[in-house]
Order: C-alpha cells, then sequence, then structure tokens
C-alpha cells in the first residue's frame, strides 16, 4: 500500500507564530548590501576592524581587548588600582581560575582587584589569553612568569621558561637572581646560582653585584668551590657594602616592586593623532623653525638650553607594555647604581637609525627610593647642528624607567646623526650599564654614539641615563 508524504510543518517560533521568510529577491539584496559594506568600511583605512571583513579570530581578539570593546569585567591592578577591562567568556574559556572567580561569587559582580600584579605583567597575561602572543623582556620576565603561575597558564609559563633560559647571561645574572628570589621560584634560582658559580670570576665584577640582598651576597662568597681573585671578592664586598650602606641610611629598601602607570584608555591615536605635516628632503636647507609648521615641536628661543617651547605634565604615565602600535628599543640592557638629578650635568646620546621613523619619545629611569618621584626633564633633540625640539616636560611616577613623551611625534630620517640631550630635575634615580653601540629591532638598525659636543654629559654608550627610545616606523 503507498504511503503518502505529507508535506511537513514550517518551523515556528516559541510563540507558534511562523518564521518570516526571505524571497530570493531579498536574498539577494543582502548579498549585495553586505558587498557595499564592506566598500564603505575598509578596516585599512578606518583603523577600525570591521567584522564582516576577513579577520582571523586572533585579530578580532586583538582588536577587543586593545580597544576595550563591550567589556563585561573590570580589574583594579596593583597598588595603584589602575583599570584594565576584559571579557568573561573569553577568560573563562582559557584559565580554569578566572572560570572559578567568576562562577564561585556574585554572577553579577563585575569589579575584581588584582593588587599583588603590576599592571604591565597583567596585561601580557590578558594578551595570551586573547592573542596568544606576550612580549617578554629581561626586567619583566620574572614578573609574569608570577602571574602565568598564578592563572595556570602552562603555554605562557612555558614561554617565560624559554626566554629566562635563554636570556641569562653574565651581565644580568644578578638582576634576574634578585627577581626569581623575589617570587620564589627556587628551581629558577638554583639555575642562576649554578650559572653564577660557574663564571663567578666575571658576574663579581658587574654593576648588579649592589642589587643583591644581604643574604644572596653572603651565598655567593660561600658558595663551594668557588674560583674566583681574592682581590675580586673583595672589591665586590666593598662596591656592595658602599652601595647598600646608603640604602640603609636612606631607607631603601635592596629591591624594589615598582608599580608603572597607565592610562585609563590603551590606545595612543587620540594622544598621537597626527598634524599636518611639511616634508623636507635631508639635503634640502631647512628655513628657520618658527617659520616652518612641520609637524614638530616649536623651538621659541635657541640662545639656552633651558629655554621651552611647551610644557606639558601627565599625572599617569602610560606604560610602554600598554601602548600595542608603539615599539621601543633598550640600550641599557642592566641596572646598576644612582645618579643626582639637579641639572647640573647633561644626559646625551647620538644616534642614528637606517629606516625613517616617528620618534615619540624616550625613556628615563625613574626615583631609586621607593615610592612616587617627580621629574622636569629639559629636553633638546639635534639633527646635525639644528636643534629641532627644545621642550620642558614634567612627569611623575614610580619605576625602573618611566616613559617621557614629546608634545607631538618628531620625524627622524634614516641615517642622519641626531643627538638627545635632556637635563633632570628631581630624585636621585636609577643609573643603567651594560650598554650596546648598535640595537637591532626586527629590520631596524640603532647605532648609539657618544654625543662628543655636549659638555659635562655623564652618559655614554655603555652606561648612564635614557636607556630607551619610543618609535614607529613611516613608510616612507
Amino acid at each position: 500500500m503507498p504511503v503518502e508524504v505529507m508535506p511537513a510543518d514550517p518551523p515556528v517560533t516559541r510563540d507558534g507564530s511562523p518564521y518570516p521568510k526571505l524571497d530570493e529577491e531579498a536574498q539577494e539584496n543582502k548579498v549585495t548590501d553586505t558587498q557595499a559594506d564592506k566598500l564603505s568600511n575598509n578596516s585599512e583605512d578606518s583603523g577600525v576592524v570591521d567584522w564582516k571583513d576577513p579577520k582571523s579570530v586572533v585579530e578580532k581578539n586583538r582588536h577587543m581587548l586593545e580597544s576595550q570593546m563591550s567589556c563585561d569585567v573590570m580589574f583594579y591592578v596593583g597598588e595603584k588600582r589602575e583599570k584594565l577591562g576584559a571579557h568573561k567568556y573569553v577568560l573563562m574559556t582559557r584559565s580554569d581560575v578566572f572560570l572559578q572567580m567568576f562562577n564561585s561569587s556574585d554572577p553579577e559582580k563585575t569589579e575584581f582587584e588584582v593588587p599583588d600584579i603590576s599592571a604591565d605583567y597583567f596585561w601580557e597575561v590578558l594578551r595570551h589569553i586573547y592573542c596568544e602572543d606576550q612580549k617578554l623582556q629581561v626586567i619583566s620576565v620574572v614578573g609574569i612568569l608570577a602571574a602565568a603561575d598564578l592563572y595556570k597558564l602552562l603555554a605562557l609559563k612555558n614561554a617565560c621558561l624559554n626566554y629566562l633560559h635563554n636570556c641569562l647571561e653574565i651581565s644580568n645574572a644578578c638582576y634576574l637572581l634578585v627577581e626569581v628570589r623575589k617570587h620564589d621560584f627556587l628551581q629558577e634560582e638554583k639555575r642562576i646560582v649554578s650559572f653564577i658559580r660557574k663564571n663567578a670570576q666575571d658576574v663579581l665584577q658587574t654593576p648588579g653585584i649592589v642589587l643583591l640582598s644581604k643574604d644572596l651576597i653572603d651565598m655567593l662568597m660561600n658558595l663551594p668551590d668557588l674560583d674566583v681573585d681574592e682581590d675580586i671578592k673583595r672589591n665586590a664586598m666593598e662596591k656592595w657594602s658602599k652601595e647598600n650602606t646608603i640604602k640603609e641610611k636612606e631607607d631603601f629598601k635592596s629591591s624594589q616592586d615598582y608599580i608603572p602607570y597607565i592610562l585609563d584608555s590603551v590606545t595612543s591615536n587620540d594622544l598621537f593623532k597626527e598634524p599636518e605635516e611639511i616634508v623636507i628632503p635631508p639635503n634640502v636647507e631647512m628655513p628657520p623653525m618658527n617659520d616652518v609648521p612641520d609637524g614638530m615641536s616649536t623651538i621659541t628661543s635657541t640662545t639656552s638650553k633651558k629655554s621651552r617651547s611647551s610644557v606639558h605634565t601627565y599625572s599617569r604615565l602610560p606604560s610602554c607594555n600598554m601602548w600595542p602600535e608603539m615599539e621601543m628599543i633598550t640600550r641599557l640592557q642592566e641596572v646598576h647604581g644612582c645618579g643626582e638629578n639637579d641639572a647640573q650635568k647633561a644626559d646625551a646620546i647620538s644616534f642614528t637609525v637606517d629606516h625613517n621613523i616617528y620618534l615619540f619619545g624616550f625613556g628615563i629611569y625613574g626615583p631609586k627610593r621607593e615610592g612616587e618621584g617627580k621629574y622636569q626633564i629639559d629636553t633638546v633633540l639635534t639633527r646635525k647642528k639644528r636643534d629641532i625640539v627644545l621642550e620642558t616636560i614634567r612627569i611623575r611616577g614610580a619605576g625602573v624607567i618611566l616613559p617621557v613623551l614629546f608634545e607631538r611625534p618628531v620625524k627622524i630620517d634614516k641615517n642622519i646623526p641626531y643627538t638627545l640631550e635632556v637635563y633632570i630635575t628631581g630624585p636621585d634615580s636609577h643609573l643603567g650599564a651594560s650598554g650596546q653601540s648598535q640595537v637591532l629591532n626586527k629590520a631596524m638598525l640603532f647605532k648609539f654614539s657618544k654625543a662628543e659636543k655636549v659638555k659635562n654629559n655623564r652618559s655614554t654608550v655603555t652606561d648612564g641615563q635614557i636607556p630607551r627610545l619610543l618609535f614607529l616606523p613611516r613608510n616612507k
């Protein structure tokens, strides 16, 4: 007997009404509209991700994080309670710690305190969770490792350990030993101590010896089979004793926790929106700076190094790791000692770069004493023999390296010598050592040399101030 096939009932919504249907013409119009939207929303021109573009999940995640778009949870990070937003779903799927945090507390709770991690380290945790990416440096790798361990992020932890093992060398061994002891990484401490024992003759002569606590210096001096000349031992102990006596008198700590400052927004587009510029070829004589609106800082007077064209204050300093667009190079690889900042001596360095860039600013070493320091930086940037920037910049902050940003980005032409000269007024600060005359950043090669024409200059290629340059490449 043939079976009669009845037509299936059309699908209905929860209230029993049929779903709306799209006829063929409507479907064609939808496709056409989608194509038009893509043409009118070019993400390369607008700088904003168009969700209809064929972007990868990682690219979209990165945009959501960096733009702080539609965040449904807010973290107040570090002692200064820096504000960082995120998305619960993303965090819960990558970390059991966040899953438990959100499920065990009030489901409606959207604000959480993270007091024991600096904002820079927590930002790298978020970058890894969203993009499987992280920026690791000698000065931050142990702090990020501690954060990865806290949130049970195995891949990030392994990346930090690999970087830590590969970057360990004579010049930074003491600093890394202090850091791993601070965060109780016993296995890594053993590894570094073993490295120091094998290279003790050289390590004890590095400036980083003064960073060690009394327990650590005693442990190193009493290591078994330590093959070191007695004179080197004695000199190391004298250097350490002198430095740490000063610290005790001034109530310093032998190793300081530092809290870099950040802006409320993690984007720099508004602050660094580029003005109109007149492009002047390097081989053409530049007219007087006061007459040329070149998009750089204008000089009001060239009669004094302390003349100033602009005074601007950042009450909260931007943290370098929080500027995803900005790149940086660090020429001084180690922190040692301290220096007075009374503007009586200059800190200057000459440099060239083999690509055209925009120079956004530079870094100075922050206060040696624990807590916040206020600095005034009289800044002169010279191109060949002409001053192209003359600014007084006031900042305040705590940390090993503080960013100092120009009022406007400055065009730096490739293979042209520039000299950055600063006069710093403020509390005593760290100083750097183990400087490099050449630093490679991707395909860009920066070369540093002594600023020969600057008098009373306490900075050289190998030590002093100005440890870092902040920049972006120019397309032309």
